[in-house]
This record gives C-alpha cells, sequence and structure tokens, in this order.
C-alpha cells in the first residue's frame, strides 16, 4: 500500500513538471512571437501601403470603419480627431495585445494604435 501511494505521489510531481516545463515553453514561445510583431508593428511608417503593412504583420483579423479619434502607437500619441482621412481599420487581435493599423481612402496608413489587455 505504502509503494502504490509513493508510485501515485511520485507520477504526480513529475506530471506537474512536465506540464509546469511545457506552459514555460509555450509562453517563451508566444512572447518572442508578440516581441517580433511589437517590432514590425512599431517601424510601420504614416503612409505606407496596406500590402507592405500585410507583410509585416500578416492577415487582419477584421476590418472596421476608423473610430473618432487618430492615434500613433500608443496613448500618449494622440493626433486628434478623425477628420475622414482615416477611413478603414484593420485590427490584428492576438492574446493580451492588438494592433489596428487607420488607413485613407487610398490605402496609406494614417494612424496605428496599440491596444493593450483591451
Amino acid at each position: 500500500m505504502k509503494t502504490l501511494f509513493h508510485r501515485i505521489v511520485l507520477l504526480t510531481v513529475v506530471a506537474s513538471a512536465i506540464v509546469i516545463v511545457v506552459l514555460l515553453a509555450a509562453f517563451l514561445a508566444y512572447s518572442d512571437v508578440v516581441e517580433r510583431e511589437t517590432r514590425h508593428f512599431e517601424a510601420i511608417q504614416e503612409g505606407s501601403s496596406r500590402p507592405a503593412v500585410v507583410a509585416a504583420l500578416g492577415n487582419p483579423s477584421r476590418v472596421r470603419p476608423c473610430g473618432e479619434h487618430l492615434w500613433w502607437g500608443h496613448d500618449g500619441n494622440y493626433r486628434g480627431k478623425n477628420d475622414g482621412r482615416c477611413v478603414m481599420e484593420e485590427r490584428y487581435d492576438r492574446f493580451l495585445v492588438a494592433f489596428g493599423v487607420g488607413y485613407s481612402a487610398d490605402g496609406k496608413v494614417v494612424s496605428k494604435y496599440q491596444y493593450v489587455s483591451e
């Protein structure tokens, strides 16, 4: 009986360690992907074309009309009310972070915003 109990405890400890290692590896891999995508997002220049953005970030998760306000990167870079120059925003939704890129009617980048824990 004692031997069976020890085996169960040992199995539980080993299985828990394996789960922790797998979760840690997944977290580190995901963090690397988010860091890389953030660098690509930050490199987007005003006036860039949509194909250039898609080449950097991939296909968007969704497309929607632009909002009332324009931003460049994050909350600290408010560019004022949208005066009509931004007509379409493409969102790149990720776990705990999202990127929005706004385009003019001719398909050029006019705004971008990084959403965090939305």
